[in-house]
């Protein structure tokens, strides 16, 4: 089968590999949509993310999608020609944190996409049948891979506790970001402030619903915030970028006493805060770690019209053109928002 290989910044490839078969508990699954998230731009140009280098020539993706082909003894609740959406990450479930409820913590997560473990950029994939979620057929195959950065969404809003009638900042306008802003509208946000140097993704985050555009470029951010609201900040700002110089600006922005909120990965592995803003104002600071059984709600939101998984999904790319794929989502070319590998397209 054809995969898609990672080899150095910039330099992906498109091998020839062996297919392998489900064992108990597996299923081998036909991929049919990955998305390119922010992560795997970070291994693309930079060879690795969040300190985890790829050593040796890796499979990228994790934002999935497929068909169930076949089945491993002792799966039950999926059959063959099954639609799925791909939780790319498997907890070991047996240590601290997941006998505590905190998966997304376990202590021997193994992930895909993120060295030693192989993505999804492939023409087919085994996976643990527990870690492959039916989709409803109102939800496109598109749409089932970008449930995955929905349900980080989902996470980050969560840690945010957005209350009715609260201001909340959004900054950065990728695929997460707007499905942030779209959260916190759902969530009855009074004011969303959002945040952005690309002037398309601003247009797409007013569709989603927010009311105070800011383009980075051309305002400065905090300043506007701040006038907009009479000096007093917002009360959550969430960070949705690559942790730059947008965390301290979450913590500028935000409220005495308000919350910040950090989805983002920082390139370099490193973030930093201007202590003296965040002890005077005493803000309540948390870090989002990808998401918390949240693709029951992801569902929901996406089958009842709530959130529209496919608007942002702007650049479609075969698995022969993944490289291409990369290229224009790490160089913002043509508009992108999300660029998609569509690996079987039907």
């Amino acid at each position: 089968m054809k995969t898609s290989l990672f080899y150095g910044p910039r330099d992906i490839r498109i091998e020839e590999t062996s297919d392998a078969e489900p064992g108990p508990g597996q299923v081998l699954v036909e991929v049919t949509a990955v998305g390119i998230c922010g992560s795997d731009l970070h291994t693309y140009l930079l060879g690795n993310v969040g300190g985890v280098a790829a050593n040796d020539p890796l499979t990228l993706g994790h934002e999935a999608a497929g068909v169930v082909l076949a089945v491993g003894d002792g799966v039950e609740h999926l059959k063959v020609g099954q639609r799925v959406a791909i939780d790319p990450a498997t907890p070991c479930g047996v240590c601290e944190r997941c006998e505590a409820g905190e998966q997304h913590l376990c202590l021997k997560l193994e992930f895909m996409g993120l060295f030693p473990y192989h993505g999804a950029m492939r023409e087919r994939m085994v996976h643990p049948a527990h870690c492959c979620i039916p989709v409803p057929d109102s939800v496109t195959d598109i749409g089932a891979a970008m449930l995955e950065p929905l349900g980080v969404a989902l996470h980050g809003s969560r840690l945010a506790n957005i209350k009715i009638g609260e201001d909340v900042a959004i900054l950065g306008c990728g695929a997460i970001g707007l499905f942030l802003i779209r959260l916190a509208r759902l969530a009855g946000a009074r004011h969303i402030f959002a945040t952005d140097k690309h002037p398309w993704r601003l247009a797409l985050a007013e569709s989603y619903g927010a009311d105070q555009i800011i383009n980075v470029s051309e305002t400065d951010p905090i300043a506007e915030v701040m006038r907009i609201t009479n000096k007093r900040g917002v009360d959550v700002a969430i960070e949705a970028a690559w942790v730059e110089s947008t965390a301290n600006q979450c913590a500028e922005m935000a409220r005495y006493g308000g919350r910040v909120v950090i989805v983002g990965i920082p390139g370099e592995d490193e973030m930093s805060f201007k202590a003296s803003v965040v002890r005077r104002k005493e803000l309540d600071i948390k870090y989002s770690r990808r998401m918390k059984n949240t693709y029951p709600a992801a569902i929901s939101l996406a089958t009842t019209g709530q959130v529209d998984t496919d608007r942002m999904a702007t650049h479609q790319f075969t698995l022969e053109q993944t490289r291409e794929g990369f290229e224009t989502a790490s160089t913002y070319a043509d508009g992108v928002v999300r660029a998609i590998i569509l690996p079987n397209k039907r």
